[in-house]
Parts: structure tokens; sequence; C-alpha cells
């Protein structure tokens, strides 16, 4: 399995702090049987800057750890990139790092809970410029949940979207396990990552969701989701994707949803 998606770098973000931390992780991840991880550190401006420059040689001084510790894990470079302005020339120019380093691939993050502001825009102008859009946990985004037509949108728009386990298992709660399945069986997310940020409450852990996945949508893309989509995005390819199913089920209604809603998760 691949996971594109895990904060494993220590002491940049909110993932692990320290690099014994990011050891026992990469553990974790490995007798899993994951066998590539990509560190993804938020990269935000005004929070965690944590640009190509900075996320290369430290992704390099974890492999040289992981070497000595004899942890048989593949750790290449990338970064969970926020959305905002200029983030065409900041791909262009590397400021913005890309999975793999491979120059084409940006996983996307969007605010939880405030609207993005030109969402298609900003899709259609990455598309033109060659860039492969992977939105990170479309699930647990507000602006998806309360219509999913703007989702379905991006995904038109050339989006790919990946799907965090903990929210294919109920970790984030019936809303956001509910919107997955939904967009599960509509064939709308692409690859299943673990978004991990420990090895407890958010453990890089794939094989478990990776399961309750193909009970949705079957062994073999299940298995594709965690394998050869994410490698085709890794290389800064375009994945061959599933035909849509003809009659994706039925939604309970917006209103029906609220009053089953407990406290935020976010």
């Amino acid at each position: 399995m691949i996971d594109l998606h895990t904060h494993i770098l220590p002491g940049v973000d909110d993932g692990v702090p320290t690099e014994d931390d990011a050891v026992e992780l990469a553990r974790v991840s490995a007798a899993d049987g994951v066998t590539t991880v990509v560190a993804t550190p938020h990269c935000r401006e005004g929070f965690y800057v944590n640009e190509r420059d900075t996320v290369l040689p430290a992704v390099e001084a974890l492999r040289k750890r992981l070497d000595r510790e004899g942890v048989a894990l593949e750790v290449l470079p990338g970064a969970e990139v926020h959305i905002g302005p200029e983030l065409v020339a900041r791909v262009r120019d590397g400021r913005a790092p890309t999975l793999g380093d491979n120059g084409r691939t940006l996983l996307l993050e969007l605010s939880t809970t405030q609207p993005p502001m030109e969402l298609d825009r900003l899709l259609f102008d990455l598309k033109v410029a060659g860039i492969l859009v992977l939105l990170a946990h479309p699930e647990r985004i507000r602006y998806f949940q309360d219509d999913v037509r703007r989702y379905e949108s991006a995904v038109r728009l050339g989006a790919y979207g990946q799907i965090t386990t903990g929210s294919v298992l109920g970790v984030f709660g019936d809303d956001v396990l509910e919107f997955s399945e939904e967009l599960l069986r509509k064939r709308l997310v692409h690859v299943v990552a673990s978004d991990a940020h420990n090895v407890r409450g958010r453990p890089p852990v794939m094989s478990k969701a990776v399961r309750r996945i193909a009970e949705l949508v079957g062994d073999e893309h299940a298995a594709r989701m965690a394998s050869d989509i994410p490698r085709a995005l890794l290389d800064g390819r375009e994945p061959e994707l599933p035909a849509m199913p003809d009659e994706p089920p039925a939604r309970r209604s917006l209103l029906s949803r609220w009053f089953r809603r407990g406290p935020s998760i976010w």
C-alpha cells in the first residue's frame, strides 16, 4: 500500500513531535503493509511554512534515521498545501511542495469550516497549468457536506479526492462517516490515505479502512485506491478511474442530517 498523506516529519506541524515518534509511526505503518509514505506537513502561510527547501532535507534526515533503525519504509517528500493566493505560481517555482517532489501533483487542503473563494476558478487554473490536484479529506469539508454538487463540480474540473481512513471507520462522527460512504459509492473519491498524526488517536494504519471500503466498492477498486491510483499520482500521471455508477443511492436531506449532528468536530 501507498500512503499519500501523513504527518510523519517530526516537529514541523501538528504531527509527530520528535524523531523517535516518527520512527515509531514508521514501524506501525510498515507493519500494516504500507511500503511507501509521503511526508505531507501542513504548508500554510502564517502558520506552518513548510516549503520545498525545508521539506526535502527533513525527509532525507528521516530516511537516514529509518535506515539506521532497519525500518523498511520508503519516505517521499510532499506537503498538504493550504488553499491561498498565487497557488499556481507557488507550485511552478517550487515553493509549494508536490507529492514525491514530482512537480505536478498537489495535495490541496481547504478549510474544514470556511467556504473557499472561487474554488472552481482555482481548479481550472491549476488544470490549465498541468497540475494534478488531489483534494485532502473532502468528506470532512463542511462546504462539500452541505451540498455534494459542489464537490461533484470539483471532480468534473479534474480534481481527485483523498478520503481518510478514520473517516471511513467513524472516527470523525456519524455525519462524516455517512458522507464518506456516499462519496465512495458514487466513486467520487479516488485515494485512501491515513492522514496519520501519531500512533494512537490518528495512526498510520490503512488495512482496516481498505477492508471496509472493499465492502462498499469491491475488493479490486479498494485495492486500487491504496496502490495503483496513488502510484500514478506519485508518477505525475492521470490515473485510470472506474466508471461512475448509474444510480447512486439517495442521501438524507440536509435538515435531517442537521438534527442528527452532535457536537461539532471542528
